[in-house]
């Protein structure tokens, strides 16, 4: 059974893990726990080094821990953390703290280098700026030189100035200018910025974010069209072109039309209206009216119409052929159609105008017919009909083409015949089947575990994929260690897409997206997730053994523990050994011996008990413990030398000494003594 004594020592050791000097160590580890809960949800690998930190205040290794606070954490949490003002005041309290425990540093000059941003984004083509400041401390007043390297390419770094010399306990400025050539490739980067005096070197790093440039919106305008671009036409009669004013970039403002052409003898033309407003992403229609008098003289000529908006201009020919008529002239009306070509994708629908103009006062009913009167998978809707075009005037109606999904791609001419009494004219439509454009749709990318999986996981990415037109053809899951990257198919498995990525290995990052492709060859890709594998399970420790089993005082007893983790998991970080007897409690790092054997010796122990546990820490912070062992400390007995002389004295009394001798002698028994143990005493660790 363990002495009071010893139980109460050995609870001590484990509560402050090393003797408290100069401040309670317990107060370091309530700060670094409070810095712990401040990095709750921020990034994982932030609270696993702050983890790290309080095993080694436990262990007793407070230079290790100031070097991990001030090049690791502090770091880190700058370029990880966004306004991290408040976390960066509390690392340098527990600084602080931990250096009030241990030996002051030599008071030389120094210097400190910092930036005014956590982060600094450069769009393509452009740059930007960030003051970096060299702190003297210790009333360090030498020249520091600026150099600044980037894990970028096509960028260009520059300071004014580039060396810098505070005045003593003073600060000085230089603004480092980013700039990022326009082929830039987007993405995150870091920039590394170092001060260098003399063998003094410091550096602070700042992550960098390259943004694609903007594209600036295209400016609003108008273009004109005739439809058809050239007419014979015989003399007395008339005919029409169609003039198309179609918004451009979302235009949609009047446009006043004219004929800028010279005039043409017995050749009258109007357009009909004349001033047209195209809705935004479509088009306005005119009818250019060409009449012909009948000693029009024979020939060939350009007809002009210029649209104007504002300072826009924008104009179309028609070129006019006048031919001798074979009849007298009478009224008539023209048939036209615009746009007079279609292409529609497989699923959509689209319009085509069909346009009646009067004639010479031409006025009535004209009935329209279409050639095919249909075709398979699509769908020609004519409504109303017939037309009723009054006399100058013109009528339309709108042909609406519906495409059903599964209509195979093709081409065909449509042709739409107007009637009116004895008159007959023909418009033709240019129609296009392609095959649909439009991307499969990713509704959503999960994975299980949410949290970060661990090195022994493996992880089920899930995605919802639709596509309402072809169908979803495949969908693929790709992931990525930055070195490894791999393609698996995805099943779908109750409605969603599922597919699994491996284990890896502690504080492996993997980046994983989705590519979903539909039965015609259109692709969707997601937008890149990403994990860091952890380790959540402490070391696997075996029952501490120990030799010799029960020491004589002042005898080295040597510990031995197995110690192990799987490859993949952070590995181990330290093992400590944590001891008391009645008038001390020591903590002794434990020595590696390969294969997971750890050993370290206890010495100076004059007993009659010494107690002990063994604590092992990994890279993740996790800890393992073993459970109090106990060993009995004995003193050395009476030397075997004393006690055979003692019989001598005994057998010489009772006259039997001079026998009891020779006999000993006879059968070459000498008598020996048992030597002390060696005394190694161990000191307190650093």
């Amino acid at each position: 059974m363990i002495a009071p004594a010893l139980i109460l020592a050995l609870t001590l050791s484990i509560a402050a893990v090393l003797p408290v000097t100069g401040q309670d160590t317990s107060k370091i580890i309530d700060k670094l726990e409070e810095l712990h809960g401040e990095l709750e949800g921020k990034k994982p690998a932030l609270q696993n080094k702050v983890n790290a930190v309080i095993h080694q205040i436990e262990a007793g290794a407070f230079n290790g821990a100031l070097n991990k606070l001030e090049n690791d954490v502090k770091k880190s949490v700058r370029a990880w953390v966004e306004d991290s003002e408040g976390l960066i005041e509390l690392i340098d309290l527990i600084i602080d703290m931990i250096n009030e425990i241990t030996p002051p540093p030599p008071p030389t000059p120094d210097f400190e280098i910092t930036a005014s941003v956590y982060r600094l984004d450069v769009v393509q083509g452009s740059f930007n700026t960030t003051t970096i400041t060299i702190t003297s401390i210790r009333r360090f007043s030498q020249e520091v030189a600026l150099t600044a390297t980037t894990t970028a390419s096509d960028i260009t770094l520059t300071f004014d100035p580039a060396l810098l010399t505070p005045d003593p306990n003073d600060s000085e400025d230089s603004t480092l200018t980013v700039e990022a050539a326009a082929n830039a490739a987007e993405g995150e980067y870091e920039i590394n910025v170092t001060g260098t005096s003399g063998s003094l070197e410091h550096s602070v790093v700042i992550p960098l974010k390259i943004i694609e440039a903007p594209i600036p919106p295209p400016p609003k305008d108008f273009t004109i069209t005739a439809s058809p671009a050239a007419l014979t036409i015989q003399q007395g009669r008339s005919n029409t072109s169609i003039i198309s004013v179609a918004s451009v970039n979302g235009f949609n403002k009047q446009v006043n039309l004219t004929i800028t052409s010279a005039a043409i003898t017995g050749v009258n033309a109007e357009l009909r209206p004349d001033k047209v407003t195209p809705t935004a992403n479509s088009y306005a229609i005119s009818a250019l009216v060409i009449d012909v008098t009948a000693d029009a003289t024979l020939g060939t000529y350009i007809i002009t119409v210029t649209g104007v908006s504002g300072a826009l201009q924008h104009g179309a020919n028609v070129t006019l052929t006048v031919s001798k008529p074979p009849v007298p002239p009478k009224p008539d009306f023209s048939l036209n159609i615009f746009p007079a070509s279609l292409t529609i994708e497989q699923g959509d629908t689209a319009t085509a105008t069909i346009i009646a103009t009067s004639l010479r006062g031409f006025s009535g009913a004209v009935s329209l017919t279409m050639n095919p009167a249909s075709i398979p998978g699509v769908t020609l809707n004519l409504d109303p009909t017939p037309l009723t075009v009054l006399p100058d005037d013109l009528a339309t109606i709108a042909l609406k083409i519906e495409i059903a999904k599964d209509t195979a791609p093709n081409e065909y001419d449509i042709t739409i015949t107007g009637t009116s009494g004895t008159l007959r004219h023909n418009a033709s439509l240019s129609l296009k089947i392609i095959l649909e454009k439009k991307l499969p749709k990713i509704l959503s990318v999960s994975r299980t575990p949410e949290d970060a999986p661990t090195y022994n996981e493996t992880v089920t990415v899930s995605a919802n994929v639709v596509d309402l037109e072809s169908g979803v053809k495949s969908v693929t899951l790709t992931y990525s260690t930055g070195s490894v990257q791999q393609d698996t198919a995805m099943t779908l498995i109750a409605g969603l897409y599922q597919a699994t990525i491996p284990a890896f290995k502690y504080n492996e990052a993997i980046d994983y997206w989705i590519t979903a492709s539909d039965n015609v060859g259109n692709q969707a890709v997601s937008t890149t997730q990403s994990y860091d594998v952890a380790d959540p399970y402490p070391p696997s420790m075996r029952t501490p053994t120990w030799q010799p089993q029960e020491p004589l005082v002042d005898e080295e007893i040597k510990i031995n523990v197995t110690v192990t983790e799987p490859n993949d998991a952070s590995g181990i970080e330290q093992v400590v050994l944590h001891y008391s007897n009645s008038s001390t409690s020591i903590s002794v790092p434990m020595i590696d011996n390969h294969d997971g054997n750890w050993t370290a010796v206890i010495g100076n122990q004059t007993g009659p008990k010494v107690a002990f546990l063994i604590k092992a820490i990994d890279h993740a912070g996790n800890i393992a413990e073993s459970q109090i062992q106990e060993i009995n400390v004995t003193s050395p007995a009476f030397p075997l030398a004393w006690i055979l002389a003692a019989i001598a004295i005994l057998a010489a009394a009772t006259g039997g000494g001079a026998y009891y001798v020779n006999r000993r002698r006879k059968k070459g028994t000498t008598s020996t003594s048992v030597p002390s143990a060696a005394v190694k005493p161990v000191p307190p660790p650093s």
